[in-house]
């Protein structure tokens, strides 16, 4: 055999000894071939992202990988330094973004946990006898405050008769008036029109005198005059409120 033939086998077998041997330290170590599609695991599974031991072999090699923390790789750096030493710092993990899969972090990477209480303990929610949350649980609303007094109108009536120093009108004890009660007698004089509706409001009226019930009957009441405005009179047809 010539000799240049020989030097050509040899270094094919030297390049076939060097592509199986990368193949198997890559099997070795754990790391996927760049044809090799890495499978996404489950929610489930803790990730770590760690310096590629095949960073730089090939130009579409990433810098960084993401691995399950039970499977970090064997390397010449892990068996100098140990395995922390390939574990990627939390500034470079911002960069990289979420693991595969929608996996969780592992806790071994370093990054900081969230500060604050947890959502549960920020704001209670209302629970059910059976201590589950109703889907539909309303917030209750503020007490409300009490109602406004409505506002009492007088009670009305009439002079029905004009003595000297009494006067009948036409309230009894189911109009609330009793023995003692006060009343104004009182004469209308202007109507009052509302000047954009038309609508009667009512008459201005005066107080021309006033009077104590002192009997009540059936049908009317008897009251003592007590005073008289001056140049007034007494009339049938005044209005009795009663004070």
């Amino acid at each position: 055999m010539r000799p240049w033939i020989a030097v050509v086998l040899g270094l094919g077998l030297v390049a076939g000894g060097c592509s199986s041997m990368g193949n198997t330290l890559r099997t070795l170590v754990g790391v996927p071939s760049a044809g090799e599609p890495s499978a996404l695991k489950s929610a489930e599974a803790r990730w770590l992202l760690i310096k590629n031991p095949r960073y730089g072999d090939a130009p579409s090699e990433p810098e960084y990988v993401w691995v399950e923390e039970d499977k970090i790789p064997t390397t010449f750096t892990t068996l100098l330094r140990g395995k922390r030493a390939i574990i990627a710092p939390p500034e470079i993990v911002a960069k990289y973004g979420p693991p595969p899969g929608g996996g969780k972090i592992s806790g071994r990477q370093g990054m900081p946990s969230p500060t604050g209480p947890p959502a549960d303990a920020r704001a209670p929610a209302a629970t059910s006898p059976a201590g589950r949350t109703p889907p539909n649980a309303a917030i209750p609303s503020a007490a409300p405050g009490p109602a406004p007094a409505a506002q009492v109108e007088p009670v009305r009536g009439y002079v029905v008769y004009v003595d000297t120093t009494r006067i009948v009108i036409d309230l009894t004890t189911t109009d609330g008036v009793r023995a003692g009660s006060e009343v104004s007698l009182r004469r209308d004089r202007v109507p009052i029109v509302h000047p954009v509706t038309g609508e009667l409001l009512g008459e201005l009226d005066e107080e021309v005198g006033t009077a104590r019930v002192t009997e009540i009957r059936e049908k009317f009441s008897v009251a003592e005059i007590q005073t008289v405005a001056p140049g007034a009179a007494i009339q049938v047809r005044d209005r009795v409120v009663v004070k």
